[in-house]
């Protein structure tokens, strides 16, 4: 069954006891992930144990058809519930799948275990997509991005459940801002929460976000700089990146907003280096990215694909990372920490 809107959000809360799992797919990956984490989270209670839950890639069912079957039908041998995520990366056993899932459905009994399948967009002709929407026991939940009146209500909505006496926002800012977020609910979430701290939880009454805010500290707010440093970091231009990243940190630019770009960056150059990998061009990875790589950085990104390898953006990533729970602590070196990470992406880069 298809589930969209109030359907698809009553169902993440409280999937029904005879459902046998879902497939999140969309070009919105961060809500593909929330989604899926908030779901596997209501089919068992400890998604790190291994006797409960098994994690498989599409490559594992590449290297062994059989592997998601046989999974899906082994019984607990503690009798506790049981779930297998699944990541579809690509689809070359899609039509496997999709006969699975048939098999399944029109037997339940035969189903000793939950699925939850995280994938990117899927055209309609997907079977994977195509077998779950036409089941009655699996359920599909297209995960869309938000945008327009969509994504200024999330933002008003997110703000006014914060803190004691909620915070507002100036339709000026508003307007700004809601662009500026699209492509990722889990991104505008995060993004609505830094801006939350920045003005104190909603601490006192009549709190209320301006444009000045947005300029401040929301990602894409101070774009030209910020690009600026996210290029020339990932095409080796140390110098170009240690003078933009200066002229930044004297316009008052918060670290954290150029962290979280980068690790954007990373995520995004990782998702067309797996396109290409399954035989897209790069232009064709560039593309299907959500949002699109803008047309004048799209020179940049591709030079950036050659540069870069899926290895080497894992590593940065991890760093990017330790550097953001860093950033969170108390008296941190926020510029020291940021400027390093921005210094080693561009000397890596420069000497590939």
């Amino acid at each position: 069954m298809k589930l969209t809107g109030n359907r698809a959000d009553k169902y993440c809360a409280a999937p029904p006891q005879a459902s046998l799992g879902a497939l999140l797919f969309g070009p919105d990956r961060g809500l593909v992930t929330q989604r899926s984490k908030q779901i596997c989270a209501k089919f068992v209670p400890d998604l790190n144990d291994a006797f409960s839950v098994t994690v498989l890639t599409a490559d594992d069912l590449s290297s062994d058809p059989a592997r998601l079957s046989d999974e899906m039908a082994a019984m607990s041998l503690l009798g506790d519930a049981r779930l297998i995520r699944l990541r579809l990366d690509h689809e070359k056993q899609g039509a496997a799948i999709g006969k699975l899932i048939a098999q399944f459905d029109a037997d339940p009994a035969r189903c000793a275990a939950k699925l939850v399948i995280e994938a990117g967009d899927m055209t309609p002709r997907s079977a994977v997509r195509k077998a779950f929407e036409a089941a009655a026991n699996f359920a599909a939940l297209p995960c869309y991005q938000a945008s327009g009146r969509v994504l200024e209500n999330l933002i008003k909505d997110q703000l006014a459940a914060i803190g004691e006496h909620g915070i507002a926002i100036n339709n000026e800012a508003l307007s700004h801002w809601a662009p500026l977020l699209e492509g990722d609910r889990v991104l505008a979430i995060n993004e609505i929460e830094k801006l939350a701290l920045y003005k104190g939880y909603g601490a006192q009454p009549e709190t209320r976000i301006t444009l000045e805010d947005i300029n401040k500290l929301a990602a894409g707010g101070q774009a030209g700089s910020i690009d600026e440093i996210i290029q020339s970091a990932f095409n080796g231009q140390r110098q170009l990146c240690d003078d933009a990243f200066s002229r930044a940190m004297s316009g008052k630019l918060h670290p954290a907003v150029i962290l979280r770009s980068v690790q954007r960056h990373l995520t995004r150059l990782h998702e067309a280096l797996c396109a290409m990998d399954h035989g897209k061009s790069a232009s064709e990875a560039m593309r299907s990215l959500r949002p699109p790589v803008f047309s004048m950085q799209q020179s940049n990104f591709e030079r950036q694909l050659r540069l870069w390898s899926r290895p080497a953006l894992s590593r940065i990533l991890d760093e990017s990372l330790t550097a953001e729970r860093r950033l969170k602590t108390a008296g941190s070196p926020d510029i020291a920490l940021t400027g390093r990470l921005l210094g080693a992406i561009a000397t890596i880069a420069a000497r590939r």
